[in-house]
């Protein structure tokens, strides 16, 4: 590997519940951005923005989405597409930032589309990617389970009572193999991205599942417990979430 992947800001924190990464995660790109004006992309944003937008200067939003109904519900961007990052091509050096959040799961070419985020991102820009740990215990049991189980578990066990609608999670997840993280780190290195941030933490589905059903939580926790002392402490299968950040470096090109 090259030399730049050791600078990698990396927490494994047992402590790091969802809202405590996305609030970190938050600041790191506030801070990279401060006092610049920036050109955002939000790949299969949807209608919702996880940014920090109050702390951007005078950003420009372009959402890309395949979701008629979301991109309606959309009241921040500046521009709204409705089409695939998969293969919607952007020119290049369209944007600084690039945002594809809980998104790559649900994806059959997820390699494709981070090679038009590539291909659009100006040199020195980021992207920043939130997705699901396929290695996780939620994300093993929702690759190998059917979708009604997925729309059930939403509207039973964390109480989602439109789960399944047009419009609303969850979608039907597909799991390209690059979505696990060191797949993920892999690939990007290789068409050319520099990995300067990870955070791998406490699954949002098992924090949710806690809280709104606190009997089930429980023993999900220890069934969790069991399954993490049989690997011996090589892995944590409640680590469910995953934020990395890339830069394309200021002198790139597509291999």
């Amino acid at each position: 590997m090259r030399e730049q992947k050791k600078e990698v800001v990396t927490n494994v924190r047992e402590a790091v519940l969802p809202a405590v990464a996305l609030r970190e995660v938050q600041e790191f790109l506030a801070d990279r951005f401060r006092d610049r004006s920036v050109r955002i992309y939000e790949a299969g944003g949807g209608s919702l923005s996880i940014l920090p937008l109050s702390s951007l200067n005078n950003p420009t939003i372009s959402v890309v989405d395949i979701d008629e109904t979301q991109l309606r519900n959309n009241s921040y961007a500046d521009t709204k597409i409705l089409g695939d990052i998969q293969t919607y091509v952007f020119p290049p050096n369209s944007f600084d930032l690039i945002v594809c959040y809980n998104v790559i799961e649900h994806l059959t070419s997820v390699d494709q589309a981070i090679r038009q985020f590539h291909h659009a991102l100006a040199p020195g820009g980021l992207v920043f990617i939130g997705a699901p740990n396929p290695e996780s215990l939620f994300g093993l049991v929702t690759k190998y389970s059917p979708h009604w189980f997925h729309v059930w578990f939403y509207r039973v066990i964390l109480r989602h009572k439109d789960a399944g609608k047009p419009g609303h999670l969850p979608f039907r997840t597909v799991y390209h193999p690059i979505v696990s993280p060191k797949a993920l780190l892999d690939f990007c290195e290789q068409i050319g991205f520099e990995a300067i941030y990870f955070n791998l933490y406490i699954g949002s589905n098992y924090t949710s599942i806690r809280k709104t059903r606190p009997v089930v939580g429980w023993l999900v926790s220890v069934a969790l417990n069991l399954m993490n002392a049989l690997t011996f402490g090589r892995f944590n299968l409640a680590h469910g979430d995953y934020h990395v950040v890339l830069q394309k470096p200021v002198a790139s090109a597509m291999p």
